[in-house]
């Protein structure tokens, strides 16, 4: 930064050259650009507002020599720098910062794009941007021979190793916040790490901008991912990053662009078929009907259905106190928040005619088991499922198309989005919307019959 502030300063000593009325055609020649670029620099506010001395633009030497301190774009000894504001589409009180500057040494053109700190007007944000802007060149010069530091004395602190983004993911972020989440999320962040986020393991982590982050997601679309998978990588990017800036390895948070997903329809069981799985389940154990209620009418998942203890059923109060899953065999905290699913009159009367054999509601007994009860699995769970979709002679599918087609089938009954939502334990209201998308046309076709009633 010194070389910077060097060049900085015998540029100011070059402004002793220009005369003290200076013309249009002075300060293009000073620039070493053209009198165009100059009058295009005015009127986008680049420069200082000239004068008029006839129809002449002009400027005073002194306000040329205090733009010079003030900013560095266009200096032809110094890096090429500029610094645009815009407004931030995602929070109006904040400011989009774009900063571009040429490399120092390659010449390379490089870019970021950053958010300002909210609350900041506009003379405020550019101030902080030019702030940014430093910090980044101090980065970009590294010191010559000349200027090396000398050999620390003993007892000294040693210098700073650069910090990746791999070695930040594996010493810091997995100790203090992976580890610390629940099996199914730390699986996750291990699958996303392995399969996607490592290329970018050997990058120091300062060097991640929009620049890198849009070349990730543009090589990600070319292994034909879909566009929901790419937004689940970019989202567990940016926690890496916003922890990385909560602890004070990053002095700023790139802005990540998501992709915009199209909604597909969730596959689930119209009204008659659901009364047709209903009619099914007088032919089966009433612990293969319990794993239908429990997720039809309670909106259990898989795990959560196999970790069902009786001390989570409340008989007197009607509801079910949703508080474990079973994730690959180990127990653990279910998806989202501990919550309570109300006990409808079906769910109700099959659970009473259960046998109480242990801790768990629901256990399994067949050849798997030695002839034994065992408490269930994931994979039991399922195959309870799949016997009774055979039974009734419908496709064989996973355990989620019971709980879509309950929210469903609440959407079709006019239940509200909020009362839908508390059902699914949905943690964003946009994941419930979803139902009620699919659930519109059902919902306006029925409105337009009402009138035809009406009609009658």
């Amino acid at each position: 930064m010194e070389r910077l502030e060097a060049a900085f300063t015998a540029r100011e000593d070059l402004c002793v050259s220009l005369p003290e009325v200076v013309y249009v055609n002075d300060l293009a020649k000073w620039l070493r650009t053209s009198e165009q670029a100059i009058r295009d620099r005015v009127r986008r506010g680049q420069l200082p507002r000239p004068g008029k001395v006839g129809r002449r633009c002009a400027w005073s030497r002194g306000s040329i020599v205090e733009w010079v301190r003030e900013s560095a774009i266009g200096r032809p000894d110094c890096p090429k720098m500029t610094l645009t504001l815009r407004p931030y589409p995602k929070d109006p009180t904040r400011f989009h910062v774009d900063l571009q500057v040429k490399h120092p040494v390659t010449e390379q053109a490089l870019r970021r794009r950053i958010a300002s700190p909210k609350g900041l007007d506009e003379h405020k944000a550019r101030r902080w941007g030019q702030a940014q802007l430093e910090k980044w060149l101090r980065v970009l010069v590294a010191p010559g021979k000349e200027d090396a530091p000398a050999p620390k004395a003993p007892g000294q602190a040693a210098l700073r190793v650069e910090l990746t983004l791999e070695r930040f993911y594996q010493d810091h972020f997995t100790p203090t916040y992976v580890r610390l989440q629940r099996e199914a999320t730390q699986t996750a962040y291990a699958s996303l790490w392995r399969n996607h986020l490592r290329t970018l393991g050997n990058m120091p982590l300062a060097a991640i901008d929009e620049s890198v982050i849009d070349k990730l997601a543009a090589d990600l679309v070319a292994k034909k991912l879909e566009p929901s998978t790419i937004n689940l990588v970019l989202a567990k990017l940016a926690k890496v990053l916003r922890w990385a800036h909560k602890h004070k390895h990053i002095s700023s948070v790139p802005i990540i662009e998501r992709l915009r997903v199209s909604s597909k329809p969730r596959l689930h069981y119209t009204a008659e078929q659901l009364a047709h799985l209903r009619a099914a389940l007088a032919k089966l154990d009433p612990a293969d009907a319990a794993v239908f209620f429990l997720a039809v009418e309670a909106g259990l998942r898989t795990g959560e259905i196999a970790a069902l203890c009786w001390e989570d059923v409340d008989f007197e109060h009607g509801v079910i106190h949703v508080r474990r899953t079973i994730f690959r065999g180990s127990e653990g905290p279910p998806k989202g928040t501990v919550a309570e699913v109300g006990l409808s009159a079906n769910l109700r009367a099959v659970l009473s005619r259960l046998d109480r054999l242990g801790r768990r509601v629901l256990y399994r007994k067949s050849h798997h088991t030695d002839g034994k009860h065992a408490e269930h699995t994931e994979h039991s769970v399922r195959a309870a499922l799949n016997r009774i979709q055979r039974t009734a002679g419908v496709d064989q599918t996973g355990l989620h198309i019971l709980l879509h087609s309950g929210i469903t089938f609440l959407a079709d009954q006019g239940a509200d989005v909020h009362t839908l939502r508390h059902f699914a334990r949905h943690a964003r209201l946009q994941t419930t919307e979803a139902y009620i998308h699919q659930s519109r046309r059902r919902l306006v076709q029925g409105a337009a019959k009402l009138f035809d009633g009406n009609g009658q």
